[in-house]
């Protein structure tokens, strides 16, 4: 069966594969430019990676990983802000992360009040107590030279190294590399130092840390990612004229003549003016004949590859932990998220998140295993813990989280437009610019609705031309 789902007077129509933020990102985009969007989602919920289910034993909504944005992801809080629901969500006025480690000594990397960027950060940096002056001394040198750096001039050298190799050959440490930036890197980039290209590396601190006073900032949600997101863009897609439809997978696209002209679901072809790919690189396959999987524009995708996060999450009895966050040095806790604060919840007991960040050790391991290992972690960093009772004890693995940003990777990712002329891609995998954050999804989609409208509009001018 062949569905024409083209409203009256619509600019278009255009079929979003994939209710990810990628997806509803550029649904969102272009219902507001006047195209007809049928968004479809193979499951039964909408986020993609980044969503949120009801915990059967407490009742309360649980992320599928914790997800944190800083100041600098202007897509994301725009796009957040366009759905109404910024408010729902907290962000720092001013950098503060404590940093602990296994043995108690507490140090706090923070941005200094009135300073301009990067001297915002020298005074905390100064102070931070994990890390001896020779190593502060020269820290503070490679910091200025990322600061200087124009990166893209340098793009190939960069894409061809190791951030550590590069860190290395600017005089960091061992100590250095595992203290202060792994502190940065390896959440970002869900990678370590010695995996990720030094290209995305020093990124990360350009933009993510030295490019402005507030650009490090760090905000999070205060409700389920799913509550946040998801509910909020459908609302915003269906109010526009535009329609989701859950559960319903595509399984291919019909192409003619360089062209798709429709989606077929298994069930029925939607009829389509343009289509935007919003599915992981290694589902995109999927979608196309072998022969176009293999052209020489899609294949390199093929050579990407996934990196885990593992999400342990802890109810306790009662309150063992008083920041909203912070970072264990030395302990792979990384970081601990006191989600009980940050979302408000009811005492006496408190529940907390640990998220670990490029998990190939801990990924593989079970769940007691994990038990096991993150217990006493717990109550190093926090000594009231090991008095409290763990009610409750959650694992949520993300096998396939983020893509790598190993050297070479960046010349793997595809751009929004294809070979085919009216297929679009979007996801934090396509060139951005960024990694693989909900800040590079929400860019990603809003790219790839330039891109169709560009197409509809180039369509609805043959005519005249000819």
């Amino acid at each position: 069966m062949v569905s024409e789902l083209r409203s009256p007077g619509a600019r278009g129509h255009c079929v979003v594969i994939g209710g990810g933020l990628a997806g509803l990102s550029a649904a969102c985009a272009l219902v507001d430019q006047g195209v007809q969007v049928t968004l479809l989602e193979k499951r039964p919920f909408l986020g993609g990676r980044a969503y949120s289910f009801t915990d059967a034993e407490t009742g309360q909504e649980v992320d599928n990983g914790q997800h944190v944005y800083l100041g600098c992801c202007t897509a994301y809080t725009g796009f957040l802000q366009q759905l109404g629901v910024f408010d729902r969500t907290t962000l720092q006025r001013r950098l503060r992360i404590p940093v602990v480690d296994r043995k108690g000594k507490v140090g706090l990397f923070s941005a200094a009040p009135f300073l301009p960027a990067p001297l915002h950060l020298i005074p905390s940096f100064l102070k931070f107590p994990h890390l001896g002056l020779r190593d502060k001394v020269r820290a503070g040198l490679a910091m200025l030279s990322i600061h200087r750096m124009d990166k893209e001039k340098n793009r190939e050298a960069l894409e061809g190294q190791t951030f550590r190799d590069w860190l290395k050959q600017h005089g960091q440490s061992d100590r250095s590399c595992d203290v202060l930036w792994n502190l940065i890197t390896l959440p970002i980039l869900n990678d370590s130092v010695s995996d990720v290209s030094a290209y995305m590396g020093i990124m990360a601190f350009q933009d993510g840390l030295l490019h402005g006073r507030n650009s490090a900032n760090i905000g999070y949600s205060r409700v389920g990612l799913t509550e946040l997101i998801s509910d909020a863009a459908k609302d915003y897609i269906t109010q526009h004229g535009g329609q989701v439809l859950l559960g319903n997978a595509a399984t291919k696209l019909i192409i003619t003549h360089s062209n798709v002209t429709g989606v077929d679901t298994g069930l029925e072809v939607l009829q389509a003016d343009t289509v935007v790919s919003a599915v992981p690189w290694d589902v995109l396959p999927e979608l196309l004949s072998p022969e176009l999987a293999a052209d020489r524009y899609f294949a390199p995708a093929n050579k990407l590859e996934w990196s885990p996060i593992v999400g342990i999450h802890v109810w306790y009895d009662r309150p063992v932990m008083e920041e909203d966050f912070l970072a264990a040095l030395d302990s792979p806790l990384q970081w601990v998220f006191n989600k009980s604060r940050i979302q408000g919840l009811p005492g006496p007991g408190q529940y907390l998140c640990v998220s670990m960040s490029g998990a190939w050790e801990h990924a593989p391991m079970a769940k007691e295993a994990l038990r096991a290992m993150v217990l006493p972690e717990l109550e190093q960093v926090f000594p009231e813990a090991a008095t409290a009772t763990v009610e409750r004890f959650i694992v949520v693995k993300q096998l396939a989280a983020t893509f790598r940003c190993t050297p070479g990777a960046q010349a793997h990712r595809l751009p929004q437009q294809t070979p085919v002329g009216n297929l679009v891609l979007a996801g934090d995998w396509t060139q951005t610019g960024w990694p693989a954050t909900m800040e590079s999804a929400v860019r990603s989609g809003r790219l790839a609705a330039t891109e169709v409208v560009r197409a509809l509009d180039a369509a609805l001018s043959e005519p005249a031309s000819s």
